[in-house]
């Protein structure tokens, strides 16, 4: 799976300085992917959020950092 930018918030100069703006586009491009189809987003019994891509590779997303499962 490839993700493609499909927004024009961030120009050619590179990523956004702002973290928090930085966050809201990969949030946004998960919500995206997960409209789609390709993956499942929930929350577990332990309050961690958990990616599952439908090509079966597993992430856990906290607030500064994502870890890979599986």
């Amino acid at each position: 799976m490839t993700l493609v930018p499909n927004s024009n918030l961030v120009d050619e100069r590179g990523a956004p300085e702002n973290p928090d703006v930085a966050k809201a586009l990969v949030m946004a491009e998960l919500v995206r992917i997960v409209e789609e189809g390709a993956a499942v987003i929930a929350t577990l019994e332990s309050g961690t959020i958990e990616l599952r891509l439908a090509t079966g590779e597993v992430f856990h997303l906290g607030d500064k950092v994502v870890t890979r499962i599986a």
